[in-house]
């Protein structure tokens, strides 16, 4: 038993399900410490406290806080399990290293049977090695699902030939890198305050990750959870 439990230590959480997320494995880093390219919706949890900092910039005359850094401040074990794998993988000095944990995390799932993971709910790529190993992993097994959102989107355009066939992204609009994201290839989402402006647009909303998972035009999310007092989403919020 001793052993088992330190083995457990030694793997990323991957969780199974949430309310939104049926039949779908997730796996979260830190929100903001992890986010190199957020920007209107760059916030932190403490990790000690939870207590909200907002970092964010406008973009477009919008900043909105982290939907994903909320839940880190109001759950602590959600924070702590966030904090856990940004851990592991910080000890991992080599792509190669964070690319073995990653396996051996998702092996313990069970997932290599099939199915679809979503990689970061909280957090992002933080850095190309960490990019790499996930592309490593996701190569070595071709009947899983990988899906991300991402506002690293330079990783996209400078590492485009890693990506496996199994993995599909998004790109988050409102980020330091949006300029780059023609270059992807890839869909993008952009957040809306409501149905009638996504509406305007011609945007389908995804409630469900579904157009994020098998989509292949761009598309809306709604903004839900608590924003900054004063912001033009707090002022929005509070009208609907």
């Amino acid at each position: 038993m001793v052993i088992c439990g330190l083995l457990l230590m030694t793997l990323l959480k991957i969780t199974y399900e949430n309310a939104k997320l049926k039949g779908i494995f997730h796996y979260s880093l830190p929100s903001g410490y992890t986010c190199p390219g957020a920007k209107n919706c760059k916030t932190f949890a403490g990790r000690i406290t939870g207590k909200i900092t907002d970092k964010q910039i406008e973009v477009n005359g919008i900043k909105i806080r982290c939907y994903a850094a909320m839940d880190e401040a109001r759950r602590p074990n959600v924070r702590k399990t966030r904090w856990d794998n940004y851990d592991l993988l910080k000890a991992e000095k080599t792509t190669v290293g964070k690319a073995e944990l990653i396996k051996r995390s998702i092996e313990a799932t069970g997932l290599i049977r099939g199915g679809t993971l979503r990689v970061h709910i909280g957090g992002d790529f933080y850095s190309q090695s960490y990019f790499n190993a996930w592309m490593i992993a996701a190569r070595h097994f071709p009947k899983i699902v990988f899906y991300s959102y991402t506002k690293s989107i330079k990783f996209l355009v400078d590492y485009a030939h890693l990506i496996p066939d199994n993995y599909v992204f998004t790109c988050s609009r409102g980020g330091r890198y949006d300029s780059l994201i023609p270059k992807t290839m890839k869909k993008s989402a952009s957040i809306f305050f409501s149905q009638d402006e996504a509406d305007a647009l011609g945007l389908e909303v995804d409630h469900t990750d579904d157009l994020a998972i098998s989509g292949s035009k761009d598309f809306a999310l709604l903004l839900h959870g608590s924003q900054p007092a004063g912001s033009k989403a707090s002022q929005a919020l509070s009208t609907l």
